[in-house]
């Protein structure tokens, strides 16, 4: 089966119950690499009655005090929320499902990073504006969230399937290094206009979003910054 290489990460959990329940979805998965940042309850007797047989998950878990050192090493960051945008101007909360994101994460060799929210709100705007990608569960709008634990099992699934059901290779991907490096042209292009500020970042926003979502590979991401580099050299001439 296509290995994947995903670091579960939990933000500031609040119930014992649900990190062992977690725990226990990542093994029925095959997923093994648990980050948990700090945790508002113990990681004690119920979370390991909850784990069952996926103990070692909680036992080899890594604790850090906050969400940039769980982020360390990983070439893509994904946040789920429930609360995914109402409007198109809400760039942060543009989401995809889980089916699309399984799919979607396949293509790359690096680290990926999903992340939890608090089981009472979530992750914030702040939050989610490290992440890549945002994932969301449709669900009936009178009562979209759902518990953090089957949330976790059913993105879990979506990846398991995926990859048992992939059947070609994954391309090179870009670097968060040169991703950032074409951001950066874009946005120096945006300041060359005379777009008003509030449009530029909602522009910049919105073309970070399109290269996040569409996973981009190295080749591709190496054209646009040549194209892009052109552009300003042309305008600045």
């Amino acid at each position: 089966m296509f290995h994947l290489k995903l670091r579960v990460i939990l933000l500031e959990p609040e119930y014992e119950g649900n990190i062992g329940s977690i725990a226990r979805a990542m093994k029925n998965f095959g997923l093994n690499e648990l980050w948990i940042v700090n945790p508002k309850t113990d990681i004690g007797d119920e979370s390991i009655a909850f784990a069952m047989h996926a103990k070692d998950i909680l036992n080899n878990a890594k604790i850090v005090k906050e969400i940039g050192l769980a982020l360390k090493g990983c070439s893509y960051v994904a946040g789920t929320t429930s609360i995914s945008a109402r409007r198109p101007g809400n760039l942060l909360r543009i989401a995809i499902t889980p089916e699309v994101f399984a799919k979607s994460v396949l293509k790359l060799k690096g680290k990926i990073g999903l992340i939890f929210g608090r089981e009472s709100k979530g992750l914030s705007n702040e939050e989610l504006s490290r992440c890549d990608l945002v994932v969301t569960i449709p669900a009936n709008s009178r009562y979209k969230t759902l518990n953090i634990a089957n949330a976790s099992t059913i993105i879990f699934y979506e990846l398991f399937k995926a990859r048992r059901n992939k059947t070609q290779f994954s391309r090179l991907e870009s670097s968060p290094e040169d991703r950032n490096r074409l951001l950066e042209l874009f946005n120096h292009i945006t300041t060359k206009t005379d777009m008003s500020e509030n449009r530029k970042k909602l522009a910049n926003r919105a073309f970070s979003n399109i290269i996040s979502r569409s996973i981009a590979s190295s080749r591709e991401v190496t054209l646009m910054i040549g194209v892009l580099r052109k552009i300003l050299y042309l305008i600045n001439r």
